[in-house]
């Protein structure tokens, strides 16, 4: 894991007033399509919490702290399910 994607996760850890339960944040560093610096995260829920407004919430709040910790990294924020498999392997 990178200085960043320890970093990110980290603050993402220690976020608070979440409009719905995270198990837990994935984080995964690289290019995105056209070779710019990205980092890609993921926020695992249990899928019965699943509510599509608090969950735009959550996005823009992963969003907010990539942007803040690591200010060069775009961000893409996506959603999984408990059951799916872990994004990052």
């Amino acid at each position: 894991m990178s200085d960043n994607t320890a970093a990110i996760h980290t603050a993402l850890e220690e976020l608070t007033g979440l409009p719905t339960p995270v198990h837990a944040w994935r984080v995964k560093e690289g290019l995105d399509a056209t070779d710019d610096p990205a980092v890609w995260v993921w926020a695992i829920i249990d899928e019965a919490d699943y509510d599509a407004e608090a969950l735009h919430q959550v996005k823009d709040m992963a969003r907010a702290v990539v942007r803040s910790t690591v200010p060069g990294l775009w961000p893409y924020v996506l959603v999984r399910g408990l059951g799916e498999p872990d994004p990052t392997t």
